[in-house]
């Protein structure tokens, strides 16, 4: 089976996209059909231009399945395989309210760092024009007082001078070191070749600990799906090996394939997989004990996409204290830079 889709970068729905999903699992709940409630939710939007509506509503009708259809609309992989593999294990009104709740949760988070984010970033736009200005305008007034006075700047004075001519170099290589880094990451993600970009990515240090989290909350929440509809081990690895939306998941899949032909637990074989959790095997071998492996691992994903977004808001909540005390720094700093000078000069005048 071949699920063919690629990947969309915008929205025909804008910021209504959750909404979309949580009315079209409403109306699907309360019996509407398929293809009647994507019928009436597609004249509801006027976020939607005119020419994307009548091709919505015309593709619709000629019965393009809904993960299609989401596609077109421009929804990412992420949500696309969710509602793809719904079609299949039969979860798609538990899977529309997932989906929508996974992307405000994206959007919640986003948001709430940029606004942790916005205000330091303003203020470090401030400090690094007042560091040019007082290194072009002040600090070469300053040195030529002190050369016109046949004297030099001592002690801290000095120390604080030096420091601002380094501060601007020191400025700029971190940002091209920050330039450099996205660079490098993009290149990673632009290969093609999955298991070289999932090795890569196991060995960078905070960008592991997300990459990791989110192919086990991907794995686990659809593996634990077709688990509890019934489907057999094998049956659920060879989907993954055909479909094409994720490859991080073919590629997991082959793995864990192989080892169970080798004889291994599967839980055993998921403590192997470098992409995943290593917590996962724990609760897979509790539920092979228990034969509830399938709530076990929705049972993780869940934890493991909670757990993610609580280190993404610890992160947020601490940036702002920590960028507010450097510039604290460095502003009484350039205070102490202006007002020193001054003082020095008149003690030798003295």
């Amino acid at each position: 089976m071949s699920l063919g889709f690629t990947r969309i970068n915008s929205n025909k729905l804008g910021k209504y996209d959750a909404h979309f999903l949580i009315k079209l699992a409403d109306l699907l709940e309360t019996g509407f059909t398929m293809q009647q409630s994507l019928l009436f939710l597609l004249e509801q939007y006027d976020v939607l231009k005119p020419k994307d509506r009548l091709q919505m509503i015309e593709a619709v009708r000629e019965g393009k399945s809904l993960g299609k259809l989401l596609k077109d609309m421009g929804y990412g992989n992420s949500v696309i395989i969710q509602i793809a593999f719904s079609e299949i294990h039969g979860k798609v009104l538990e899977t529309l309210r997932e989906s929508a709740r996974y992307i405000e949760y994206v959007r919640n988070t986003r948001s709430k760092l940029l606004k942790a984010l916005q205000y330091p970033l303003l203020l470090i736009t401030i400090f690094v024009g007042l560091l040019l200005t007082l290194n072009f305008t002040v600090i070469p007034q300053f040195k030529s007082l002190y050369s016109a006075m046949g004297t030099q700047s001592e002690g801290i004075v000095a120390l604080l001078i030096k420091a601002l001519d380094v501060l601007p170099i020191a400025l700029l290589l971190c940002f091209i070191t920050g330039v450099v880094a996205c660079t490098v990451i993009s290149a990673i993600f632009s290969i093609k070749d999955v298991a070289l970009k999932s090795r890569i990515f196991t060995k960078i240090p905070l960008v592991n600990y997300f990459f990791t989290g989110y192919q086990t909350y991907r794995f686990s929440r659809e593996f634990g799906y077709f688990l509890n509809n019934g489907l057999e081990v094998k049956e659920i690895l060879d989907l993954f090996i055909h479909q094409e939306i994720n490859g991080y998941l073919r590629y997991m899949s082959e793995s864990i394939k192989d080892g169970l032909m080798n004889g291994e637990s599967l839980s055993l074989v998921l403590g192997e997989v470098d992409l995943l959790d290593a917590k996962l095997s724990v609760f897979v071998s509790h539920g092979e004990q228990n034969s509830s492996v399938g709530k076990e691992l929705i049972m993780f994903s869940e934890y493991t996409l909670e757990r993610l977004i609580m280190y993404v808001e610890n992160i947020t909540k601490k940036i702002q204290p920590v960028i507010f005390a450097i510039l604290g720094v460095l502003i009484i700093c350039l205070y102490l830079i202006i007002i020193l000078p001054i003082f020095q000069m008149m003690s030798a005048i003295n």
